[in-house]
């Protein structure tokens, strides 16, 4: 039995049908259909019923399918291993960021920074690393951090951005129209947050910190939250790039938080003692650019190729 007896039954099994799956493997139906009697001469049981032009797992199937999966994954991590070693151009990054909002333009920076290096895989962690990113990047389970925090003496940090922080209500609030509005004015009115427990946000927790609001409404999607905002059941605190497709449409309207404003510096850290890749160096170099020009600034990708 060799790997591709393994992808063809991977493949059978997801397209259900010879042809579809001879197609996706370049192969022709025939020799698909000898391959699958290599494999169930190897096992000696049938893997598949043939019920017209359906091809149906039988228990033996299912197994070894599993096992085909796992084999598969774990093949495909090996080369990708090997690769990161022998080509210089390939590798892996381990990405995460404090800030839950920071996912909505992150795809975006992705997708452009893998038309420049293709064979390098981005490994985005979401949940854990996201509530502590520092902790990962100090036992080097990630390799760059998206962070608000530049304190720590084992990080380096690079400046990406700054955003402010505004307060998000309805075209027809009552702040529409205002300068600025006190934190103490929050406590009259319904907030609207992400649903993570209020001592993890530092936005709550500085809002309302001797307070509290008439109403917490706690929702998972920004795009929620925002929807909640403009039916008027309460005020939401974001970034303002998060919201600027609302208010250039007039679906939302946005108002300072304090006459000094609420201003949040970005930056990406790696740990110091560790040499970094050539493309980690690129992508942090390119995420700056890349928030620069949401901001207005122009930034070629010639800025940040590195020649590797």
């Amino acid at each position: 039995m060799e790997i591709r007896h393994l992808q063809m039954v991977r493949e059978v099994a997801h397209s259900g049908n010879l042809t579809k799956a001879a197609d996706q493997l370049f192969l022709t139906q025939s020799a698909l259909s000898h391959q699958l009697k290599e494999i169930e001469g190897y096992f000696n049981t049938q893997l598949f019923i043939r019920d017209k032009k359906q091809m149906l797992l039988t228990q033996a199937g299912e197994i070894v399918l599993q096992a085909a999966e796992k084999i598969l994954q774990e093949v495909a991590e090996t080369r990708a291993k090997v690769r990161s070693i022998t080509d210089k151009e390939a590798g892996e990054i381990r990405l995460c960021t404090q800030c839950y909002t920071s996912y909505h333009w992150l795809a975006g920076f992705l997708r452009e920074f893998q038309t420049i290096y293709p064979k390098v895989d981005i490994k985005v962690e979401l949940e854990a690393a996201t509530q502590d990113a520092d902790k990962h990047l100090l036992a080097n389970i990630i390799d760059v951090a998206i962070t608000e925090g530049d304190s720590n003496p084992k990080f380096s940090y690079t400046p990406l951005f700054q955003d402010e922080f505004v307060a998000i209500v309805a075209p027809d609030h009552p702040w529409v129209g205002r300068r600025w509005v006190e934190l103490e004015e929050f406590a009259r009115q319904s907030y609207i947050m992400y649903n993570i427990p209020d001592e993890e946000s530092d936005n709550f927790m500085m809002i309302f910190k001797n307070r509290r609001p008439v109403k917490v409404y706690k929702i998972t999607l920004t795009e929620a939250i925002l929807e909640m905002v403009k039916a008027g059941l309460g005020v939401a605190v974001m970034p303002t790039w998060v919201v600027r497709p609302y208010l250039q449409t007039g679906q939302l309207s946005t108002v300072r938080i304090t006459e000094k404003r609420i201003l949040r510096t970005w930056y990406a850290a790696t740990l110091k003692n560790k040499v970094q890749q050539p493309y980690t160096t690129a992508f942090i170099k390119k995420l700056a650019c890349y928030m620069k020009d949401l901001d207005g600034y122009a930034c070629s990708v010639e800025e940040t190729q590195l020649t590797l």
